[in-house]
């Protein structure tokens, strides 16, 4: 019998080896629903839908996201999410309503009524345009709607300078395209880490309607980047 070398052997052992299964496996997503009602019927709804848009393009998980501006105010909004459940055939693996507290008194019972409702709620008092504003820069000290406004516009001013400082900005109410200047030009990840300090911030404190500045819309954020760590329907 003819004695292999070792280099024939391991070509013996090559050929004989099983052949791999044809084709590529097919990779599993497991689809997670949304359902995002905002108060406001522009800013947020602009903002949310380009997020889904790019979100959408990555590919990267199989997620449905309706999102509706409704014009409803607090407890008014929550109620109305309330009803649309209830009455439609759609299940949703989370639902989120997006509201601000503003002049409402009764925005503290609009979340108490939320969360008996199993509604997750991205709040932010005293506006959405804390959340924006965040992108940009830490925001400590109590502030009402107009000053957080002219310092998102100012904001965004500044950091369009840096590159042109002859270029004019105005931030119009409901901007289509908010989301890509405070992301290009802000960072979200700091936003979520300034929101994540003022919750920790305001901990103690017992009324959300208290908590000025505070917003929750990291919370939001965080789930529609990361949809695998979401309990799914089975």
């Amino acid at each position: 019998m003819k004695k292999l070398s070792a280099e024939q052997i391991a070509q013996e052992e090559k050929l004989r080896a099983p052949k791999p299964a044809t084709g590529t496996p097919r990779e599993r997503f497991v689809k997670v629903t949304f359902l995002i009602t905002t108060e406001g019927t522009k800013t947020e709804p602009n903002y949310l839908n380009a997020l889904k848009e790019e979100l959408e393009a990555t590919n990267r998980f199989n997620i449905e996201v309706s999102i509706e501006g409704k014009g409803k105010a607090t407890k008014a909004l929550v109620n109305k999410i309330v009803r649309q459940i209830e009455n439609c055939n759609q299940e949703y693996d989370r639902v989120w309503a997006v509201f601000d507290k503003d002049e409402f008194d009764d925005f503290d019972e609009a979340i108490s009524l939320a969360e008996s409702k199993s509604i997750n709620c991205a709040w932010s008092n005293e506006c959405f345009e804390l959340w924006l504003l965040l992108h940009f820069k830490d925001v400590s000290a109590p502030t009402g709607r107009k000053e957080l406004f002219e310092e998102l516009e100012l904001a965004i001013r500044n950091a369009l300078h840096k590159n042109n400082p002859e270029a004019i900005f105005d931030l119009s109410k409901g901007n289509d395209k908010i989301y890509e200047l405070v992301t290009s030009l802000g960072s979200e990840a700091e936003a979520i880490k300034r929101a994540a300090a003022l919750k920790s911030k305001h901990k103690t404190t017992a009324k959300p309607s208290s908590q000025n500045p505070c917003t929750h819309m990291d919370s939001l954020i965080n789930e529609l980047r990361h949809p695998e760590s979401i309990p799914v329907r089975i």
